[in-house]
């Protein structure tokens, strides 16, 4: 990942107190990431920066001079997590500054994996922490800054925040700033295609950023579909195998109206991407969660289904999703923990390019 150059108000980040006489004012300690929406490509693209979109996890990171806290995209701390971007701080130097960018893990022909990924996610214990850090490095690819020089820039245009965070980041063997084209969204989502990555995310030169927000300023094009869903039961393999897990049952949570309870809509099914370990532990987790009732809106046209509660996260791919319909060439990437399933929705769009 090579280095390369190239509206609305602001909400919801926490700060540790009001300015100081000085009038500067005190680094926030919380920020939910800004979210991009689906779309195809801007028919405008010289007022787009474009950047490759990773196969990861979003992670903000707070430098406060002394100490480097990494969060989730759920807030949580995962900084013990990933013990090889401690270094990040001390690159950053003494000005207290905050980051956003996505954590990888790359396969052998160095494409972003999430599947080796999940190892590192779900990692407890410093002993295990760092002999995975050997095992499954990380990457850490930034592409803004929120925080500088004890002011937030989050009220600045993404083309200076981008300027702001190639003068303040230092790259280092586990980080690099994500690279970025203004105006080249075709090339790379031609790239994109070809390395087989997920597709490319469209930034509005012009716009700020935006917590917490899933904004049309920022748009994802992707070459294969894919998005989070919940778990809402499972029907057994065949056969010999008929104690372990033959098709994920998936759904995703639907808003009829403000103040209304949402309702979970089936999606349909995922029956690949399963090894046997993974087998092992969706079938462990999934009868600690049996309940007696189906957990969708709507009926689940497969026999022999077992509903759990909906509690799980799960990473799809899948090549086509028809309107009114279901999920078609589905495969199973991974569980996630750093989103709540009441936050998953249908995220729109139904063909794939592929």
């Amino acid at each position: 990942m090579a280095r390369s150059s190239s509206i609305l108000p602001v909400r919801e980040h926490r700060a540790l107190s009001g300015p100081d006489a000085a009038g500067r004012e005190p680094m926030p300690t919380s920020i939910r990431p800004m979210l991009a929406v689906t779309s195809d490509l801007p028919t405008d693209p010289s007022n787009y920066s474009f950047e490759y979109k990773w196969d990861g996890v979003r992670a903000i990171s707070y430098w406060d001079g002394r100490r480097l806290t990494i969060r989730s995209r759920n807030q949580l701390d995962i900084t013990r997590r990933y013990p090889e971007l401690t270094d990040l701080g001390a690159a950053l130097g003494s000005r207290a500054a905050v980051v956003d960018g996505e954590i990888l893990a790359l396969d052998e022909r160095g494409r972003p994996s999430f599947a080796m990924l999940q190892r590192r996610m779900h990692a407890e214990g410093a002993p295990h922490i760092r002999r995975l850090s050997q095992e499954v490095p990380v990457w850490y690819a930034l592409f803004d800054v929120l925080w500088s020089d004890d002011r937030s820039t989050m009220t600045l245009p993404y083309t200076r925040r981008r300027q702001i965070l190639e003068e303040l980041t230092v790259a280092g063997p586990p980080w690099q700033i994500a690279p970025a084209h203004i105006g080249h969204g075709q090339a790379m989502l031609e790239t994109a295609r070809r390395n087989g990555l997920e597709g490319v995310v469209a930034k509005r030169l012009q716009s700020i950023y935006e917590p917490g927000r899933r904004s049309p300023a920022w748009l994802k094009i992707k070459v294969i579909f894919g998005q989070e869903f919940v778990i809402g039961g499972w029907v057994p393999e065949k056969g010999i195998h008929r104690d372990r897990v033959g098709t994920l049952l998936m759904g995703y949570h639907e808003y009829p109206a403000k103040g209304e309870a949402p309702r979970l809509r089936y999606a349909g099914g995922v029956g690949t991407g399963f090894d046997a370990s993974v087998h092992r532990a969706l079938t462990r987790l999934l009868k600690q969660r049996v309940v007696p009732t189906n957990p969708f809106a709507d009926p689940v046209p497969k026999r022999d289904s077992i509903f759990v509660r909906p509690d799980l996260v799960a990473e799809v791919e899948f090549r086509r999703w028809p309107s009114g319909g279901l999920i078609h060439q589905a495969s199973f990437k991974g569980l996630r923990t750093d989103k709540a399933a009441t936050d998953v929705v249908k995220e729109g769009h139904g063909c794939s390019p592929l």
